[in-house]
C-alpha cells in the first residue's frame, strides 16, 4: 500500500513518528511508500532525503506544501520553490483556511479566503494552480469550503489548466462534500481522497464513506491514513485497520489494491 497522507516528525507539533521511524515501519510492513504533510513547512527535501537513504528497498517517499500563514499563504513562489525541490503536492490552506477557521470557531482574521467579493477565484489561486501544472504538482483543495474546492476544480478544467485536483478527505465533517459536488469534480478530471482519520475518530461511519466512492466509482478515489497524530495508530497499522474496514463493506481486493496502490502510483507517476 501507498499512503498519500501522513504526519511525521520534523513538525511544529507533536507527532506520533519521525520521517526515518515511519520509512522503517512501511519497509518492515511492506508498503511502498507515502507521501509526507505538514501543515506549516514544505517536505519535498525531507522526502528526498528518505528516498536516498531506501532506494534499495524499492518505496518511494513524496512531499510537497501546504499554502498556509506560513508559506505566505495564496503565494505561488513558495509553489514554484518546493517544486524546483521535487515536492509533488501542493495543498491549499488548511489550518489557517478561513472556513476551517471559523468551523473550529477559532480568530479567522487572518484566515485565508481564495475566492473574491463576487465569488469568484482570485487571481493568486489561478496562479497557484499554472504554477503547479508547470511542475507536475498534486493539488488538494485543502481544508477550505467545499465552494472553494469546486470553485477551484471548476477553474482548472474550465482554464484547461490541466492539473490533477484531489477533494482533500472530502468526507470530513469540517469541508465535507456532497456526493453531487464528488461527482461534479470527477466529471471534471479530480479524484476524491478519504482519510482512515476520520472512520478512526468516528466523525464518519465507514458506511458513509463506501457510499460515496460508489457513487464515483473506485478508479476515481484514493484512500490514506491522514494519520501521525499521538493518539492515533501509526500510519501502517491505520491502513491496514482501513482496508479491513472497506473489505468488510463489500469491496474486493482488487478495489482495495486500487485505492490502495493503483491510484496513488499512477497519480504520482509511478510503478512497482
Amino acid at each position: 500500500m501507498f499512503d498519500m497522507h501522513v504526519h511525521t516528525s520534523p513538525d511544529v507539533v507533536q507527532r506520533k513518528c519521525s520521517d526515518i521511524e515511519l520509512a522503517e515501519r512501511f519497509k518492515s510492513a511492506g508498503f511502498s511508500g507515502a507521501v509526507i504533510k505538514c501543515h506549516y513547512a514544505d517536505t519535498a527535501g525531507r522526502a528526498s532525503l528518505l528516498n536516498e537513504s531506501y532506494a534499495v528497498s524499492g518505496m518511494k517517499f513524496y512531499g510537497g506544501i501546504v499554502l498556509n500563514n506560513s508559506a505566505g499563504g495564496l503565494n505561488h513562489f513558495a509553489v514554484e520553490a518546493s517544486g524546483k525541490m521535487g515536492g509533488r503536492y501542493v495543498w491549499f490552506p488548511t489550518m489557517d483556511a478561513k472556513h476551517y477557521m471559523n468551523h473550529r470557531k477559532t480568530d479567522s482574521s487572518d484566515g485565508i479566503y481564495i475566492l473574491d467579493g463576487n465569488g469568484s477565484l482570485k487571481p493568486e489561486a489561478l496562479k497557484i494552480l499554472e504554477t503547479a501544472k508547470k511542475f507536475n504538482m498534486l493539488v488538494g483543495t485543502g481544508h477550505m469550503s467545499p465552494d472553494e474546492g469546486m470553485s477551484l476544480v471548476r477553474a482548472n478544467a474550465e482554464n484547461n489548466i490541466g492539473c490533477k485536483m484531489v477533494l482533500t478527505h472530502a468526507d470530513n465533517p469540517a469541508d465535507f462534500y456532497t456526493a453531487e459536488q464528488q461527482t461534479e469534480a470527477v466529471n471534471l478530471g479530480a479524484v476524491v481522497e478519504h482519510s482512515y482519520f476520520t472512520v478512526y475518530y468516528k466523525r464518519t461511519p465507514v458506511e458513509l464513506i463506501a457510499e460515496q466512492i460508489r457513487s464515483v466509482g473506485t478508479e476515481n478515489v484514493f484512500l490514506s491514513s491522514d494519520l501521525g497524530q499521538p493518539s492515533s495508530p501509526y500510519p501502517d497499522e491505520g491502513l491496514k485497520q482501513f482496508r479491513e474496514l472497506i473489505l468488510a463493506q463489500g469491496f474486493s481486493e482488487s478495489d482495495t489494491r486500487l485505492m490502495f496502490q493503483e491510484t496513488p502510483a499512477a497519480l504520482l507517476g509511478i510503478y512497482f
